[in-house]
């Protein structure tokens, strides 16, 4: 007779925000349910005892009538606590909700199973794992009436059981890894997953799957790996591969639909007038054929690169040859690549009727290794995984066993989840071995020979395909590795080419920061408090020490007992390294200081205000010469020379330990010879000293202050915002200066590994011109001045009016806010919302956003602040559900992302987006230009205001404005090198009274306006 279900709590509460502290409950929901039978339900409102904050009013529709006569929560408290009882409480980032129960001493012990954090580990490669977005995923309907207290409660529940039932898909013995992560008690899936394993164990009559017992040692004996790799679906290959029923549906579009309403036009044209699609594919043709670059701006609204895919795919698809054409088309980001391949590709090979095949090409660490997932990903190294480094394993042992690409584009990774990642991605089995009779990681590793690596065999689908996808920073790893895949083909075709010079720019940085550093050293071996020790070391002790047993530890912790005094002294070293980071980064720390009290403030910034505090605690310091002058510069080198030594000391003895556990395996002594364990810690080491040689050599060449080909800085990255923060700073990892540097010409870069001879390039992107010229591309990335250039562009001027109001102070000027935040109240008002608006900083946001706020909700007007109400993710999210909403945005806001549903009817620019010369890197570009305004700053803010209205006013083919709320566009002589950088638009020059009214005609009258082109001053 099977077991019945357990009983549980489903729960939700609304509330008047997010801090249990200061907020108040304002509705409660609870279902008590046992498996899918629902036993009991309790629903109550709650008086908040204070207002309710419009913007809950709007998401929950919980307005202040409907609490009229509602008890206050301590007159419920009691039978809701009776109702609960100590039964697993369950919804949606639960915790939060408990939160506020137990300020109320409710529910203070029950266990508690988060959907949220059961989605993250089940769900891994959705795009977010809000409690809508999760159910329909799964297939569960979601009500329209969401985010009230009852309709989340049973949808939290019907969340619970479809996850649940996937959950007991789930291989036992990889659960049982689960169960025994090392991971805090606090984290709530760690008890969950081990209820699960007693349950099953009890339900299956066995006490475990095919583990690492001594029978799973015998098994990995013989066959030279962890038997384990059987469960994984790249173990079952053929079983997998997808029917065309299950392949993704492609959306057909006929070739006369990807080549209408475009214009061609040639920056060096004779011709009388724009030419066509035909003119475009006989440009990209020569291009190929005669190997030379070619730059393509395609500024046709959504960020689509349709036109420019079509002639390359067209001239792929036309030859008979033996030895088919190949392309490498590399995205900015993986998300684009992966929309690529899925949705684009496939949509233009059904119009052109061709089925050239695809691969991916990821960019370093880019793939899961079997090898490291099955040595040392799961063991203790740097100490006990936080909660979210386990939920990042969790997730990835579970999509491990599922993805037959191993490829890091397929999962959703949150932030906190990203160092789970680098516990078992590729990137370090092509590091030369300390012995170079063992040979790398990637040729003597067993799953590679079996066909288990991901790597390998995505290296095998690259050489296979006709069409590479890669990313920018994949092309730049491939090209830069002695043994590339994407060199010897000979075309090339580089989307998003305006973001590749920021793209090559952080590809080329690296970071010298605290926690990274301390991190490395204690993954090579730490002692704790306890006198036990840890690390890698610690882990390969068995097979290091003299006379010792051979295999690796058991255990997650060893005692000095285990170690002998070669060991001990090396634990030693590494100990004698920390406290050398200690004192650098404090000297760092003082260094700082110094700058901000000295050479950092600005005197005339007057009293000091909270946030210009902050701004200038993050204020960089450049290292250059100057620097020396600083009084603490000399403490700051003599402890540098000391922290080099120990690093150096650590190092060797790294890649001897790395020596002695390869030695020891090919000498036979090895308990699990064979199995790779001893191998695959051996590959650890490696990784880790190669990465304590890159940190190195960043300190050496930063603090000569000699290096001129890049800029190095330090920025203190604590959030600190009062001066009382700044006396009581508490958390050392957190307060220590980062070290940056940054190639400071990329265009050479660009030159040496794409400009190679013999290799076409087309640069395709949405932004290269700059008063019709490419020139400043060119420039960019390092490109001939006779390279030709081309653009396609969509007209645009019944779809969208221009405006620049006439009468308005410029930005910086008395007024100018003022005048700013009344025209935004006056517009989004007319407009009922829509509206979106760009600032150049999150200051000037807070500010507008502060001002607007209480006016616009007073009208019935939602306004949202990136930052404040959520990510842009986010805001969209509510954008497209709800109706009179208006955003506010910043940063990458301008660049939109692919969650936007639809173009607003106003986006609103506040000021023009000239970039910030004091950041390090772009004052050391601007250092080699004589004339910074005219050949730097206005043409990068020219590309960035064509790249957002591409992104954000033409997703669509609904009429809509864009007002510029910056007179320089008109009053300065600079002004018409951005008009006439921006696509062809209707325009309009009024004051700022009439922006509404004019707003309005605009939007309403549907026939076309005679053209009034805005002229700037000369």
């Amino acid at each position: 007779m099977a077991k019945k279900s357990a009983i549980r709590i489903a729960l939700d509460l609304e509330t008047t925000g997010l801090h249990t502290e200061q907020d108040a409950i304002l509705e409660v929901a609870a279902i008590k349910f046992q498996g899918s039978d629902i036993l009991d339900t309790f629903e109550s409102f709650v008086s908040p005892g204070r207002s309710i904050p419009y913007r809950v009013q709007r998401l929950t529709g919980i307005k202040p009538e409907l609490l009229v006569g509602a008890p206050p929560f301590d007159a419920i408290s009691k039978k809701l606590q009776h109702f609960i009882g100590d039964y697993p409480i369950v919804g949606h980032s639960i915790p939060f909700d408990v939160g506020f129960l137990r300020r109320w001493g409710v529910a203070r012990a029950n266990p508690l199973v988060d959907t949220f954090e059961l989605a993250t580990v089940l769900l891994p490669s959705l795009s977010s794992y809000n409690l809508g977005q999760v159910a329909h995923a799964l297939g569960i309907q979601v009500p329209v009436d969401r985010h009230r207290a009852m309709v989340d409660t049973v949808l939290a529940m019907k969340v619970f059981l479809a996850l649940y039932e996937r959950l007991q898909a789930v291989d036992l013995a990889l659960l049982q890894d689960l169960a025994h992560l090392d991971a805090p008690r606090s984290w709530s899936l760690l008890h969950f997953f081990r209820q699960e394993v007693r349950l099953r164990q009890e339900s299956e009559g066995i006490a475990g799957g095919l583990m690492r017992g001594s029978l799973g040692d015998r098994f990995a004996s013989q066959l030279g790996m962890d038997p384990r790799i059987l469960s994984f679906a790249i173990a079952r290959r053929q079983e997998h591969e997808p029917s065309p029923s299950e392949l993704l549906p492609v959306e057909t579009t006929s070739l006369t639909e990807l080549q209408k309403d475009i214009e061609v036009i040639p920056e060096e044209s004779q011709a009388e007038g724009p030419m066509d699609h035909e003119a475009l594919y006989a440009a990209m043709r020569t291009s190929f054929e005669q190997k030379t670059p070619f730059l393509l701006e395609v500024t046709v609204g959504n960020n689509d690169y349709a036109p420019a895919l079509l002639s390359a795919l067209e001239w792929l698809s036309e030859t008979d040859d033996a030895a088919p054409r190949r392309l490498v088309v590399a995205c900015a980001n993986q998300q684009s690549a992966r929309r690529l391949i899925e949705t684009t590709l496939p949509g233009i090979q059904a119009a052109l009727k061709s089925k050239l095949s695809v691969a991916y090409w990821a960019e370093k660490g880019g793939y899961l290794c079997t090898h490291r997932w099955f040595g040392a990903a799961l063991r203790r190294t740097s100490g006990e995984l936080t909660a979210e480094q386990a939920r990042g394993l969790a997730k990835l042992g579970l999509w491990a066993q599922q993805t037959l690409t191993g490829e890091r584009s397929e999962l959703t990774l949150l932030p906190q989840e990203v160092t789970a990642w680098e516990r078992i991605s590729s990137g370090i089995e092509q590091i030369p071995s300390a012995d170079p009779r063992a040979g790398s990681m990637y040729q003597r590793c067993m799953y590679r020979r079996k066909g288990y690596c991901f790597v390998s065999n995505a290296a095998e689908r690259v050489r296979n395909a006709q069409i590479v996808v890669t990313t920018h920073a994949g092309l730049l790893d491939d090209l830069s590795q002695a043994h590339s895949l994407l060199a010897e083909i000979p075309t090339r075709m580089i989307l998003d080419a305006d973001l590749l010079d920021e793209e090559c720019a952080r590809w080329s940085s690296v970071e010298l920061d605290y926690p990274r550093l301390y991190r490395l050293l204690n993954t090579i071996g730490a002692e704790l408090a306890d006198g036990r020790y840890q690390g890698l070391l610690a882990l390969a002790a068995p097979a290091l020490r003299e006379n010792g047993p051979g295999g690796i530890s058991r255990t997650q912790t060893i005692a000095k007992a285990d170690l002998d005094s070669r060991l001990v002294s090396w634990f030693q070293t590494i100990k004698q390294a920390r406290s050398s980071v200690d004192a650098l980064f404090g000297a760092l720390q003082q260094l700082t200081d110094e700058f901000l009290h000295q050479g950092g403030r600005d005197r005339r910034d007057g009293p000091r205000h909270s946030h210009r505090l902050h701004e200038r605690l993050d204020q960089p310091l450049r290292l250059t010469s100057q620097v020396s002058n600083l009084p603490s510069w000399s403490n700051v080198i003599q402890l540098w020379h000391q922290t080099e030594q120990r690093l150096q000391q650590v190092i060797d003895l790294a890649q001897k330990a790395e020596k002695g556990l390869l030695g020891g395996q090919r000498q036979g002594n090895a308990r699990d010879k064979g199995s790779g364990e001893e191998s695959s810690l051996a590959s650890e080491l490696a990784g880790v000293a190669s990465q304590l040689r890159e940190l190195k050599h960043l300190g050496q060449q930063a603090f000569s202050l000699s290096d001129s080909e890049n800029v190095y800085w330090l920025r203190q990255t604590q959030n600190i915002t009062t001066a009382s923060q700044m006396q009581h700073r508490t958390s050392p990892a957190e307060q220590m200066p980062v070290l940056y540097a940054q190639t400071i010409q990329t265009s050479q870069l660009l030159r040496r590994l794409l400009l190679t001879e013999g290799k076409a390039t087309v640069f395709a992107g949405a932004a290269l011109s700059v008063e019709q010229s490419f020139a400043f591309t060119r420039q960019r990335l390092g490109l001939e001045d006779g390279c030709p250039a081309y653009s396609v562009v969509s007209k645009r001027h019944k779809q969208t009016l221009l405006l620049v109001p006439s009468d308005v102070p410029e930005p910086n000027a008395p007024q100018y806010q003022r005048r700013l935040e009344e025209a935004l109240i006056q517009i989004a008002t007319s407009l009922e919302g829509q509206v979106v608006a760009l600032f150049t900083s999150h200051a000037a946001l807070r500010s507008s956003y502060a001002a607007i706020k209480p006016v616009l909700e007073a009208r019935g007007i939602l306004v949202l602040g990136q930052g404040i109400d959520g990510s842009p993710r986010h805001l969209w999210q509510v954008y497209k559900e709800q109706e009179r909403v208006v955003l506010l945005g910043a940063g990458g806001f301008w660049e939109g992302t692919d969650e936007v549903p639809h173009s607003p009817a106003c986006l609103f620019v506040a000021r023009l987006p000239m970039p910030v010369l004091n950041d390090p890197p772009m004052a050391a570009r601007a250092e080699l230009i004589s004339d910074q305004l005219h050949q730097l700053t206005v043409p990068l803010a020219s590309l960035r205001m064509r790249r957002a209205l591409n992104r954000l006013a033409w997703n669509d083919t609904r009429r809509n404005a864009i007002v510029i709320f910056d007179r320089r566009i008109i009053s300065k002589e600079y002004g018409s090198m951005i008009l006439h950088s921006l696509p062809r638009s209707s325009q309009r020059q009024v004051i700022a009274q009439e922006l509404s009214e004019t707003l309005l005609d605009w939007l309403t009258v549907m026939d076309a306006w005679e053209d009034e082109p805005l002229t700037a001053q000369k």
